[in-house]
C-alpha cells in the first residue's frame, strides 16, 4: 500500500505538466488572435469614421467609386478612389504611432501610387472570388449587410468578411470569414468562423454580452467577432463578451478594457 501511494505523484506530475502545456498553447493562440483582432478593429474604425465623413460631403460622396485602407509605420489611411479607379479624391488618415484619435483629411487629388493601385486591384480581385464562395453561406436579413476589410500580411493578404447592422441595441456576430490570398490576390484557403448570423442584444442591466457557443470545428474565438464586439459595443458601453467552447469544456471571456481574453475551465 505504501509503495502504491509513492507512485501516485509519478502519475499526477506528468498529467499536470501536459495540462499546463496545453493551457500555455491555448494562451499563446489567444494572444495571437487578440493582436489580429486589434488590427482589424482599427481598420473597421477607420472604415466607419471615413465613410461617415464622406457621406456628409455630398459633392465628394457622389464622385467616390471605391476606397482602400492601408497602413504604414506611422499612419492608417483611407483613400477615396474615383470612377476611373486610377485617381484618388482625397485621403483620410490617423497617426497611429502617437496613438492619436483625431482623423485628418488630405484633399490632394492625384494618381494612385503604385502601392495603392496594387492594393485596389488585389482588393477587387479577392472580393470577386470571395463572393463566389461566400454567397451560399451569407444569411440575408433586412437591416443587415456585410463589409470586407483587406489587410496586407508579411506574405500575401487577408480579406475579412464582417457583419453590419442598422438595428439599434444589437451587436452582429456571424456572417464572417477570412480569405487568405497570395501576393497576386489569388485565394488559397479560407475559414468560415460562424455558421449563420447572430443578432446579440446588448444588456440593459450591465456591460456583459450574453454567452454564445462555439461548436466543434469552430475556432476558439475569431478576430472578426472581437472587432465587431469592440466596434458596436462601444456604442452601448459593452465591455465583456463570453464564449462557451463546447468541445474544449472552456469558457472564454474577452475584456475590451484591457483587450485580453481570459480562459476558464469550469469542469476542472
Amino acid at each position: 500500500m505504501r509503495q502504491f501511494l509513492y507512485l501516485i505523484p509519478l502519475f499526477i506530475i506528468p498529467s499536470l505538466f501536459a495540462q499546463n502545456t496545453k493551457q500555455q498553447e491555448v494562451n499563446k493562440e489567444l494572444k495571437k488572435i487578440v493582436s489580429e483582432a486589434n488590427s482589424l478593429f482599427h481598420y473597421r474604425m477607420m472604415e466607419w469614421w471615413a465613410s461617415d465623413l464622406t457621406e456628409k460631403n455630398k459633392e465628394l460622396d457622389k464622385s467616390v467609386a471605391d476606397y482602400i485602407i492601408y497602413h504604414d509605420a506611422e499612419n492608417l489611411y483611407f483613400v477615396l478612389v474615383d470612377a476611373t479607379y486610377k485617381q484618388k479624391l482625397g485621403t483620410y488618415y490617423i497617426n497611429t504611432k502617437n496613438n492619436e484619435t483625431n482623423i485628418q483629411f488630405d484633399s490632394i487629388q492625384e494618381n494612385l501610387s503604385k502601392k495603392e493601385s496594387k492594393l485596389l486591384r488585389i482588393k477587387n480581385k479577392m472580393e470577386q472570388n470571395a463572393s463566389k464562395i461566400a454567397n451560399k453561406k451569407i444569411v440575408e436579413r433586412e437591416g443587415y449587410s456585410v463589409s470586407t476589410i483587406l489587410i496586407e500580411q508579411k506574405r500575401g493578404y487577408k480579406l475579412y468578411l464582417l457583419a453590419n447592422t442598422s438595428e439599434a441595441g444589437i451587436i452582429p456576430l456571424g456572417n464572417d470569414a477570412v480569405f487568405h490570398g497570395n501576393n497576386r490576390g489569388r485565394i488559397k484557403k479560407w475559414t468560415w468562423y460562424h455558421e449563420g448570423l447572430l443578432s446579440m442584444p446588448v444588456s440593459k442591466e450591465g456591460s456583459k454580452l450574453a454567452t454564445h457557443k462555439h461548436k466543434k470545428g469552430q475556432v476558439l474565438i475569431s478576430p472578426t467577432e472581437i472587432a465587431n464586439f469592440r466596434l458596436y459595443g462601444m456604442l452601448y458601453n459593452m465591455q465583456k463578451m463570453s464564449i462557451l467552447v463546447e468541445d474544449k469544456g472552456m469558457i472564454l471571456e474577452y475584456d475590451a478594457n484591457d483587450s485580453l481574453i481570459h480562459a476558464y475551465y469550469p469542469n476542472k
